[in-house]
């Protein structure tokens, strides 16, 4: 009997695409990443190649010259309370609409996901009318409301997957046991929920915190600008003798959180990927 796995050419073909498409991917971050570890001199002789000597000053020229404490610190609080926000919304929403009798439930669903259709650009233009009328533009506030709205879709879209999937005998004892709506969701539901929670957690921190085009458009301010866009405005601002070193690690700083955050909760995000698919 032959043991040996056969080899097959449509597996071999798909296992070349996907490391190809790998390394498209990873290469670019690769190369700004090592290339932040240069000098100027060394990146314009020669982009490509690794640093002759590993310059870490490059770091903290980024730090002052991009004005990072204050820009980090507008992206972390823009980010942190708009993930809140969708976390919190996107959870309680998906469940009302999913565990509703009412014949509207499923089309205000279909409503929320069909958000995801919008195409961003097009609704711009509306998008700063009404921030400039209601006098939210250029603030943190109007800059966050816009995030939690474009948020919700997919945010609803991944938490209603996990609750269809979800027995209703588990609110049937709960109900046994003398536990109210509110008590059942936000001790029994909600924690079991925690594969899809930290899915939009991830999603949403990774697109809020380099968002370059809402940020841009919404934040006309220098003290209120957000990490992506103080890098660009620093590039903007290299007048005879660029310094791409700087801003390379500027970028790998920015970076750094994403990656983190992506690294320590990979597990759970591809659980809740795959969770809502298995039933409903």
């Amino acid at each position: 009997m032959n043991n040996k796995k056969k080899i097959r050419p449509l597996g071999v073909l798909r296992d070349l695409l996907a490391g190809g498409y790998g390394l498209i991917v990873l290469f670019p971050v690769f190369w700004v990443f090592y290339t932040s570890f240069k000098t100027n001199k060394e990146f314009v002789a020669n982009p490509w190649a690794l640093p002759q000597k590993w310059q870490l000053e490059n770091y903290s020229n980024a730090w002052v010259k991009i004005d990072f404490q204050s820009y980090a610190l507008n992206s972390i609080l823009i980010t942190i309370v708009s993930v809140l926000v969708v976390v919190v919304l996107s959870s309680t929403v998906a469940y009302i609409l999913v565990r509703s009798e009412k014949r509207w439930s499923e089309v205000v669903l279909m409503l929320f996901i069909a958000g995801l259709y919008v195409p961003t650009a097009l609704v711009l233009p509306s998008e700063f009318t009404v921030l400039y009328k209601l006098n939210l533009w250029n603030t943190h506030l109007g800059l966050g409301l816009l995030y939690v709205v474009f948020s919700l879709p997919y945010s609803i879209l991944v938490m209603s997957g996990f609750y269809r999937s979800m027995p209703r005998e588990l609110e049937e004892a709960a109900a046994i046991d003398g536990c109210g709506v509110h008590s059942t969701f936000w001790k029994i539901i909600f924690p079991l929920s925690k594969n899809g929670i930290i899915t939009i957690i991830i999603f949403n921190f990774v697109w809020i915190w380099n968002d370059y085009i809402f940020a841009l458009t919404f934040i006309h301010d220098k003290e209120l600008l957000t990490l992506p866009v103080g890098i660009i405005a620093l590039m903007e601002s290299f007048k005879l003798k660029a310094d791409w070193v700087t801003l390379f690690a500027g970028l790998n700083i920015v970076m750094i959180p994403s990656i983190l955050l992506y690294i320590c909760f990979q597990k759970y995000l591809t659980k809740g990927l795959t969770t809502g698919s298995v039933k409903g």
